[in-house]
C-alpha cells in the first residue's frame, strides 16, 4: 500500500502537512527578522564582530583657551602637541582591555612636557555588548584613571571612546574630571593595525 494511504488511513496526513506548514513559516519569519535588522541598521549576530583588537598611534593637538571661547587666534593661542599610542582588546563582547600613553609638550618647546597614561577603563553598565559594525565602528562609554608622569592623578573620570570606520579614534575625558587640564577637547590618533 503507498504511503500516503498508509498515512491518510492512520490519520496522520493532517499532522505531516501542519508540521511541514509550521518548518516553512518558521524560515520566512526567521528570515524576515534579519531582513528587517538589516534594514533597520541594527547589526544581526552575523554581522556585528564582538571579539577584535586594534591599536596606533596618538597624533593630536590641544589648544590652551578658557571655557566657551568662541573664536581663536591660531597664531597666539597656546598650542599642545599630543604623542604616543592606544590599545583595545574586546573579548567576547566585553571590554578586556583599553589604554593609552601618550607625551604631551607646547609646541613652542617650553618646560611643561610631561606624559600621560589612560589605563583601568571600566565599561558602562548600560553598554550591553561591544560589537564592531560592519564599517569597522564602535563606540564604549565608561569610566577611567588618569596618570601623569606614571602616577594616577584623576580616579574615574567619565570617558567616551570612539573608532570611525577603523581608520581613526577619538578620545573625549570629561572636562571636569580632569580640572580641565584637556581643556575639554578630544585626543585623536590612527587605527594602525586591527585584528578581528
Amino acid at each position: 500500500m503507498p504511503f500516503y494511504k498508509t498515512l491518510m488511513r492512520k490519520g496522520h496526513l493532517m499532522s505531516v502537512i501542519a508540521m511541514c506548514l509550521l518548518t516553512i513559516m518558521t524560515g520566512i519569519l526567521a528570515t524576515s527578522n534579519q531582513i528587517n535588522k538589516l534594514a533597520l541598521g541594527q547589526p544581526s549576530p552575523t554581522d556585528a564582530t564582538t571579539t577584535f583588537s586594534m591599536n596606533g598611534p596618538i597624533g593630536s593637538l590641544v589648544f590652551g583657551m578658557a571655557p566657551n571661547t568662541k573664536i581663536i587666534d591660531m597664531t597666539t593661542v597656546q598650542k599642545f602637541i599630543l604623542s604616543g599610542d592606544w590599545n583595545m582588546d574586546v573579548n567576547h563582547g566585553k571590554l578586556a582591555d583599553f589604554k593609552a600613553n601618550f607625551y604631551t609638550d607646547p609646541v613652542n618647546g617650553g618646560t611643561s612636557n610631561h606624559t600621560h597614561q589612560l589605563g583601568n577603563f571600566r565599561v558602562s553598565n548600560d553598554n550591553g555588548i561591544i560589537h564592531l559594525t560592519p564599517d569597522k565602528s564602535t563606540s564604549i562609554s565608561g569610566i577611567v584613571d588618569v596618570g601623569t608622569n606614571g602616577k594616577k592623578v584623576w580616579d574615574d573620570v567619565n570617558a567616551t571612546v570612539v573608532v570611525s570606520k577603523g581608520r581613526t579614534i577619538s578620545i573625549n575625558l570629561a572636562d571636569k574630571d580632569t580640572q580641565r587640564h584637556f581643556m575639554g577637547q578630544q585626543i585623536y590618533g590612527i587605527v594602525k593595525k586591527m585584528n578581528i
